[in-house]
């Protein structure tokens, strides 16, 4: 049920058969736009109270459904804050998501990550336990329960604002014209296409002119191999006839980097993002990798983590995990002024 609603949240599915159950999310995406907006005006209002924390706050966030590259641009945000700014930085996120909670700590080892729905709390224990002068806020663009110093939004390059609609009709989150509160706005995935880079600036630096674009990608690093982290080099797979296992928000990016080193990928195995596996899961799994003349498996960090956790194992398969960093291709340096802005006012 959840891919069909899905795809049709995509336009994915095209027939006319089709259009009465757009209709229906239709109507529901109106609901949910009017509850955003009486949430915004409530806010507004000082019905509900926006806390400040005794620290700098910024925000990672998007206006739509995952495959942004959230977590991935908190750590690479982390590491400037610590290494370039010398603060001391701590990760606030909600915790409906183990797997980026263990991504962060794993990749992040001296950044405390504090989980918990009232992040103004977090916060405050950061400050006391940690001395962060400083918090990464996780997905907190519409977080109002928190006030923010600096609000960084990412746009998927390769699909922006889906279909148009929000959800439960399309992808966004919030309407594009939300973008108005951003101060910095990154373009990621921009390695997969960087020709139609100018439309989207155009597009963004229409609806926010004060903000400041940055373009980023994913960049492979390595492959590594079961709890042990051994490394493999990314031509490992080169090749290679590949099965890919994954529950992310956008699996085909995945599915195209791997191709892009050199690997032979004849079927990825495809759960919805922040899917929580199963033995039974894995056993289908397993059995269809059964039926298949392959050489190895390639999944996410995401993935991987939950499989662990669970002790989840792929039969006796040799399953490599492709580890990725987010760099920022440019404005960098812009980024750097106006975190440093923040400290000076």
């Amino acid at each position: 049920m959840t891919d069909f609603i899905y795809s049709l949240m995509t336009d994915k599915r095209k027939s006319a058969v089709f259009f009465p159950f757009k209709f229906i999310l239709y109507l529901a995406s109106l609901i949910y736009g009017l509850a955003i907006l009486l949430r915004r005006g409530l806010y507004k209002l000082h019905i509900f109270n926006t806390h400040k924390a005794p620290l700098k706050v910024i925000s990672v966030g998007n206006v739509t459904l995952g495959g942004t590259g959230k977590t991935p641009f908190a750590m690479a945000l982390a590491k400037i804050l610590e290494e370039d700014l010398k603060k001391n930085v701590c990760i606030l996120i909600r915790g409906y998501g183990w797997d980026e909670q263990e991504m962060l700590k794993r990749n992040l080892a001296d950044v405390p990550v504090l989980v918990g729905q009232d992040r103004f709390r977090s916060s405050n224990k950061a400050v006391k336990l940690y001395g962060s002068d400083t918090a990464v806020l996780d997905d907190g663009f519409q977080h109002w329960e928190l006030y923010r110093d600096m609000d960084i939004v990412l746009i998927d390059s390769r699909n922006p604002f889906g279909n148009g609609h929000l959800f439960p009709r399309g992808v966004l989150r919030e309407s594009k014209g939300s973008l108005k509160r951003a101060d910095v706005i990154v373009l990621t995935k921009n390695n997969s296409m960087p020709a139609g880079m100018d439309g989207i600036r155009k597009e963004v630096k229409t609806i926010n002119k004060s903000a400041i674009i940055l373009e980023a990608a994913h960049v492979p690093k390595h492959f590594y191999e079961g709890r042990a982290r051994s490394i493999h080099d990314l031509s490992t797979v080169r090749a290679k006839r590949v099965i890919l296992l994954s529950g992310i928000g956008d699996p085909l990016y995945f599915e195209e980097t791997v191709r892009g080193l050199g690997a032979d990928v004849i079927e990825h195995i495809k759960f919805p993002d922040h899917h929580d596996y199963r033995k039974k899961d894995i056993e289908k799994v397993t059995a269809r990798c059964d039926e298949r003349h392959f050489d190895l498996i390639a999944t996410t960090e995401k993935d991987i983590v939950k499989l662990n956790r669970l002790g989840l194992f792929i039969g006796s398969y040799k399953v490599l995990t492709l580890a990725v960093e987010m760099q920022i291709l440019s404005g960098k340096e812009n980024l750097i002024d106006r975190l440093h802005s923040l400290y000076t006012h």
